[in-house]
């Protein structure tokens, strides 16, 4: 068999040998970072977005973009990649990176060869959906048997973080967290919905506080009913008492004694149960017995993320824990959050290899990881494999949070591979499980993943609709990243939807939370959204500095296309103020960056369309345009499916209406079926202001009327719509109906210009 040898710049990357040679200089690189190069440049054909090398590199989904920011940051500086040049390593705004270096494959004697890019996994049949709309109804009809059908997260109960008296007591660190994990579980085997503890965790985390209140909790989860527990050292041993609250009402309460703090809380939760008339276990069992004991210590301390001491814990266990399931389950999933991926892949096969020694759960818990260093050594289809035969063990049991972590494993893997409808299906299957196991934080992510997949088919309001949902979750959970981020994408989304004022109120919201940022990529392309949004609501001057700023910023060019982006937003005020011949400019310069082979992804297809628009507008406004018989001096924006018809046609038809006005008409009917198919509110009235403007000058009022209606709904809040409409009542001679729309337009004007004939005809009415 052959082996990957890649040659690029004065590189040798041999992916077998893990090698990166120099000039002949084997250089010393991180695994992780070794990783990252390997999948960038296998991958090469196309964009890779965050989260698919976040799965490939880490083999998990729960690390974060400033993390993902410093490995390739130390990436580019193994390859010698300057951050503004971007030589080898793009970066694709809102999405991730892709590998631009030219590169060559060489067998493992260097024979060098050329090497075709990979092709791409082609998506499954429709029917795909169907089967798994099935055996979504399967999981839901095993879980009626376990779980109770209503969703409502009140019904949810919280167990907070343990009262430790002394908190000078030496146990008190990991007895905060593990009693609280030992109370959630032993509620939740009696069949109650209990918050995850890793939810609780990550809270306490992001408040910088050991530990929390019921208000505090309620608002994160949106939890309904708290277990508060104190545990305290007396003369005789420990007392343990545990709180049933609704509110800040005390349901319940009960007390117990017993030789350690777990031995009094395990009485106390027991105790517990029985008042709430529930199933309880003996005052005494095995949870008691000093092995069980260890394994809460680790359980502690990878709940408070502290891995050097859940790593000591494992090397220091007693004889007969150590190669149990449980010792090996926990050894593997250390390794696997600490990021040895070979570790963890030897550790979760042999634990599979006990098999069937070991129980449902285990199991089930072992293909789950496995899963992770299996796709990040490359195998995405052995990845889903593992996670399709843990799916199908928890199918029967009464697990929703493992059920809802297998699917959104499998469903990203899915999304990263191109299977869109498939991908959906297990998010949708993944939100059912994560909703019955009250899972909010991982809701909150599979809400973002969900988001993405509704905009990418062009349904913006259900897309809206979801990154608000992640977004107020992150909100709960304290994630400054993530819930900028989130709200960038929502504010996004309403500039789609024609809600530029909504927009600005979610910019807005974000405000507070930007000092808390420390990831520059971050700051950079919420910024480029906060200046559109000021930009669409007339907010010039502030929207031109904040625009100035990113084409001056370091982060900004680090991004690949983001000054072609910017250069395009300025054109477009530029036009707006009448400085035609400025913005042709900046659009044309735009449009030659945009043409970057690097940036053919469909992801800049609104970019690129949006600057062509512009180009060809304003060209035709300069002198210079009289001369030319093209709409533009470069050529169309090519493959770019859907979204291109939009735009084709319309630039077709601006430019033929002149000479042609039948043909004209012909591209502006094709135009704007093409974005009520595959387009936004934005695509359509960006259709229908320029035809409409185009039949009222050439006094086809009546006409007109067909066509401007279709916007009407949006010219309450959106100006360029708002003045089609006041032009509309202009033309057909009704001025009360023109002062109305009139009075509209300058409301949402900003300072944004009124066109003259406005301005005139308004003075007349007075």
């Amino acid at each position: 068999m052959s082996r990957s040898v890649y040659r690029f710049a004065t590189f040798r990357l041999d992916v077998a040998a893990r090698e990166l040679h120099s000039g002949g200089k084997l250089l010393t690189v991180s695994p992780k970072v070794f990783d990252g190069l390997v999948w960038l440049i296998e991958h090469r054909e196309r964009a890779v977005g965050r989260d698919e090398l976040i799965a490939a590199i880490w083999g998990r989904v729960d690390v974060t973009d400033a993390q993902l920011g410093q490995l390739i940051r130390k990436l580019r500086r193994v390859v010698g990649d300057a951050g503004e040049g971007q030589s080898m390593v793009r970066t694709v705004p809102r999405f991730g990176y892709r590998w631009v270096a030219e590169t060559r494959l060489a067998d493992a004697g260097d024979a060098v060869v050329e090497s075709p890019p990979p092709g791409r996994t082609p998506r499954r049949i429709a029917a795909a959906v169907a089967a798994a709309v099935l055996a979504l109804a399967v999981v839901l009809g095993a879980w009626l048997w376990h779980a109770r059908p209503a969703l409502d997260a009140k019904d949810a109960v919280a167990v907070l973080p343990v009262a430790v008296e002394p908190e000078a007591d030496p146990e008190s660190a990991w007895l905060r967290l593990g009693l609280m994990d030992q109370i959630a579980e032993r509620l939740r085997e009696a069949g109650l919905r209990v918050v995850p503890s890793g939810n609780i965790a990550a809270t306490a985390r992001n408040d910088g506080t050991p530990l929390l209140g019921e208000q505090r909790v309620g608002a994160a989860t949106g939890a309904g009913r708290f277990v508060v527990a104190t545990t305290r050292r007396v003369a005789a041993g420990w007392v343990s008492r545990i709180e049933w609250r609704d509110a800040d009402r005390v349901l319940r309460e009960v007390e117990a004694n017993g030789d350690s703090a777990v031995a009094a809380t395990r009485q106390a939760g027991n105790r517990l149960l029985l008042a709430l008339g529930r199933p309880a276990g003996t005052d005494v069992e095995q949870g008691d017995a000093p092995n069980e004991q260890w394994l809460q210590r680790i359980d502690a301390a990878v709940l408070d993320t502290d891995f050097t001491t859940a790593r000591s814990l494992l090397d220091e266990a007693p004889a007969d824990l150590r190669g149990t399931p449980a010792w090996l389950l926990r050894r593997a999933d250390v390794d696997l959050a600490t990021e040895r991926m070979e570790a963890a892949r030897a550790g979760y096969l042999e634990l599979l290899g006990r098999l069937p020694a070991i129980d449902a759960t285990t199991h089930a818990r072992a293909l789950i990881g496995l899963s992770g260093p299996v796709a990040q050594a490359g195998d995405l289809a052995a990845a889903q494999r593992s996670l399709g035969e843990a799916i199908g063990l928890l199918r029967g049991m009464n697990a929703p949070q493992l059920l809802g972590e297998a699917f959104y494993g499998r469903g990203l893997f899915r999304m990263v591979q191109g299977d869109l409808d498939d991908a959906e299906a297990d998010f949708s299957q993944a939100r059912i499980a994560l909703e019955l196991a009250g899972d909010s934080l991982q809701l909150a992510r599979l809400q973002g993943q969900q988001a993405t997949l509704l905009a990418l088919r062009n349904r913006h309001a259900e897309s809206l609709a979801m990154w608000n949902a992640a977004a107020d979750r992150f909100e709960r959970f304290g994630d400054a990243e993530k819930f900028v981020d989130a709200l960038g994408n929502c504010a996004t989304e309403q500039l789609y939807l024609l809600q530029p004022q909504g927009a600005l109120a979610t910019v807005r919201r974000a405000e507070p939370w930007l000092a808390r940022l420390d990831h520059p990529l971050s700051e950079a392309l919420f910024g480029f959204t906060f200046a559109r949004v000021l930009a669409l609501n007339g907010r010039t001057r502030e929207a031109r500095e904040k625009f100035q700023s990113l084409l001056g910023s370091a982060a900004s060019a680090e991004i690949v296309g983001m000054p072609a982006a910017v250069q395009v937003e300025l054109a477009q005020l530029d036009f707006e103020q009448g400085d035609a011949a400025s913005a042709a400019r900046r659009a044309e310069a735009a449009m030659r960056a945009l043409a970057d082979p690097a940036l053919a992804s469909t992801l800049y297809a609104r970019i690129r369309n949006s600057g062509w628009l512009v180009l060809s507008r304003s060209l035709r406004a300069t002198a210079a345009a009289k001369t030319e018989t093209a709409p533009g001096r470069l050529d169309a924006p090519s493959n770019d499916a859907g979204i291109g018809a939009i735009y084709r046609n319309l630039v077709e038809a601006e430019t033929r209406w002149p000479v042609d006005p039948a043909a004209a008409t012909r591209a502006y009917e094709a135009s704007l079926a093409a974005a009520k198919g595959a387009g936004a509110p934005a695509d359509v009235a960006e259709v229908v202001v320029s035809w409409g403007m185009a039949l009222i000058r050439a006094g086809q009022a009546s006409k007109a009327t067909t066509v401007v209606g279709q916007v009407a709904d949006w010219a309450g809040e959106d100006f360029a719509c708002a003045v089609l409409q006041a032009r509309l009542y202009l033309a057909l001679r009704q001025p009360e109906a023109f002062a109305r729309a009139y009075a509209a337009a300058q409301r949402l004007a900003g300072e944004r210009p009124l066109p003259g004939d406005l301005l005139a005809a308004s003075t007349q009415l007075r």
